[in-house]
């Protein structure tokens, strides 16, 4: 190699990034807590962005249809009308449907409960009383335990004593953990809504914002570097894309077999249950549980032992969705192997929560292909080597 001025400043630049590397490593804890603050701070940029992004299909969509009757009426600021009204008509569709979602889940739920509550008193009796028979049985083994019936000192006793457990608990630090559980909604809460801000703003001036960009970094990079960018820019977008896609059609192909399924076995809320778990399934892998222990809860109101019933169900759909239809529906849709997917998820949710594993999958496709597409040119290039050589010509490149 050459010490020309080129090969100079790419020692120097891998001098740099190595030393940088190896500091990295020194002050690994402190590099990861930096990482995470950065990416605390830019949260809600984040979910602005994903908001916008989910919802610019429908925006579009309505924009295009009100332009054709807005041209003839403002011919002048028919886009910008148009833009606005289909905007505020995407929020009114979205907040409608998760309005329906709440009424459909709200008031099975305050009937479950009534009757879980109602039923409880007999059913904890009766269950005693089978626990009870049971142990006397093993009082030849020594067994002479019985769990009290009544209002009796016994109950006042084990009250008392959960009292007291409850309280030796607040005071082992629980109520800080409340605090800190709350803190953390609230923030959730707030990077929520200052994320939809920030995405009606990306909605409004989409084209604005792409012009800046592109002109951006085609001032600043060379025109090489610059379609590289361009062109992990259209990858991004279409990963976004097809992995949004993907999880929709994924969320209601669980929650229509969760309905049927519960239908054909006779779960109780068979339309609430399996809406909050089509809704949830809209977390890769983990969402559906959430909605599962609604299920139980909601199938509890008729018997402990029908919501037993619901969780083996739940299992069974859980193990069904995620070892065939969530790697082949959304892993194919963006192109990328179930074990990628399932690996991209776990990592997500130990970086980033919630928000690490929406963007976990669309962030690992991007890389998978362009590591794919690295892999496919250095192979093809050696393989190009591979035929000079076999027709004689010498491939020696040391210079």
């Amino acid at each position: 190699m050459e010490l020309n001025k080129e090969n100079i400043k790419k020692i120097i630049y891998i001098l740099c990034a190595a030393i940088l590397f190896c500091i990295g490593l020194i002050n690994l804890s402190s590099v990861w807590g930096f990482i995470r603050s950065i990416f605390s701070i830019l949260t809600p940029f984040i979910i602005g962005l994903c908001i916008a992004f989910v919802l610019n299909p429908l925006v579009s969509l309505l924009e295009k249809n009100l332009l054709v009757g807005l041209n003839k009426r403002f011919p002048k600021k028919a886009k910008s009308v148009a833009r606005g009204l289909s905007t505020v008509l995407t929020l009114i569709i979205v907040s409608g449907f998760i309005s329906l979602i709440i009424l459909l889940v709200v008031p099975a739920v305050n009937d479950a409960f009534t009757q879980i509550f109602r039923g409880l008193p007999s059913q904890i009796t009766t269950l005693v009383v089978k626990t009870n028979s049971l142990l006397a049985k093993l009082e030849k083994f020594g067994v002479s335990f019985r769990i009290p019936l009544g209002e009796t000192d016994e109950w006042t006793k084990m009250i008392n004593d959960a009292k007291a457990e409850v309280q030796n608990a607040l005071e082992r630090g629980a109520l800080n953990d409340i605090a800190s559980t709350t803190l953390s909604l609230v923030s959730g809460f707030l990077s929520f809504i200052l994320g939809l801000i920030f995405s009606l703003y990306v909605l409004a001036q989409k084209e604005r914002l792409g012009s800046f960009l592109s002109r951006f970094v085609r001032a600043y990079w060379k025109e090489k570097t610059s379609a590289h960018i361009f062109k992990v820019a259209h990858l991004t977008k279409v990963s976004f894309r097809n992995f949004v896609t993907g999880q929709l059609t994924e969320a209601m192909i669980i929650g229509t077999l969760c309905f049927f399924g519960m239908l054909i076995f006779h779960f109780p809320y068979a339309a609430a249950t399996s809406a909050v778990v089509g809704v949830m399934a809209l977390v890769p892998i983990f969402g559906a549980w959430i909605g599962g222990i609604l299920g139980a809860l909601l199938s509890l109101s008729v018997s402990p032992t029908r919501a037993l019933l619901f969780i083996v169900f739940l299992i069974v759909l859980q193990q069904l969705e995620g070892n065939f239809i969530y790697p082949r529906v959304v892993g194919k849709s963006i192109g990328l192997p179930g074990i990628l997917v399932f690996s991209a998820v776990i990592l997500g949710s130990s970086v980033g929560g919630v928000v690490g594993i929406l963007l976990a999958v669309p962030i690992c496709s991007i890389l998978f292909v362009l590591t794919k597409e690295g892999i496919d040119y250095r192979l093809s290039k050696k393989k190009a080597i591979k035929n000079l050589e076999e027709i004689g010509i010498p491939t020696d490149d040391k210079s």
